[in-house]
């Protein structure tokens, strides 16, 4: 296979990666490293990821590094060798832990945010019951997304599959 073949193949994955990218609200080239990192046989340095995507290297630092944040990608070393190399995290527990994390840091923003803005609506004259009522209902739902959130957190990938099978097949 020719590398223009290669190109073609990969370009589905890439595509994909720049799709949730895009979804996140992050540039094009999070998706181009992270669906590069998925379709590498071994760890890829900087550089490899620098000439294989044409990005600058200051481009592909600060993106591996919110990669790395998101816990998305993971530096490794190898030994006698210098430079970072980079491989995808790939393995479901850890991404579950790592989007969790992520899904209730947001959580905890908003119920913050929803917190504060009940209490300045209370101590307001201009006190609109049926905003106090909206920000109630959405609370509930956010808390339960947030306990929903922890209680998923406590097992891994495989035994939360089966506990759900199990439910699933006990309620029919």
């Amino acid at each position: 296979m020719d590398r223009d073949e290669l190109d073609i193949l990969k370009r589905y994955m890439v595509d994909a990666c720049v799709k949730v990218a895009k979804c996140y609200g992050w540039c094009d080239a999070v998706g181009v490293l992270r669906g590069t990192l998925f379709l590498a046989d071994r760890p890829v340095s900087m550089d490899e990821l620098v000439e294989e995507t044409g990005y600058s290297k200051s481009t592909v630092s600060a993106n591996m590094s919110m990669l790395e944040r998101r816990g998305l990608a993971k530096r490794v070393v190898i030994p006698g060798d210098k430079r970072y190399f980079y491989i995808p995290v790939t393995d479901p527990d850890s991404l579950k832990m790592e989007m969790i994390l992520n899904m209730r840091q947001e959580m905890q923003v908003i119920i913050a945010a929803m917190n504060r803005t009940e209490e300045d609506l209370k101590a307001s004259e201009h006190v609109s019951e049926a905003a106090l009522v909206g920000i109630g209902k959405a609370r509930r739902f956010y808390m339960q997304t947030d306990l929903l959130l922890d209680l998923i957190s406590r097992y891994n990938t495989e035994e939360l599959i089966a506990l759900l099978q199990r439910g699933f097949h006990e309620k029919k």
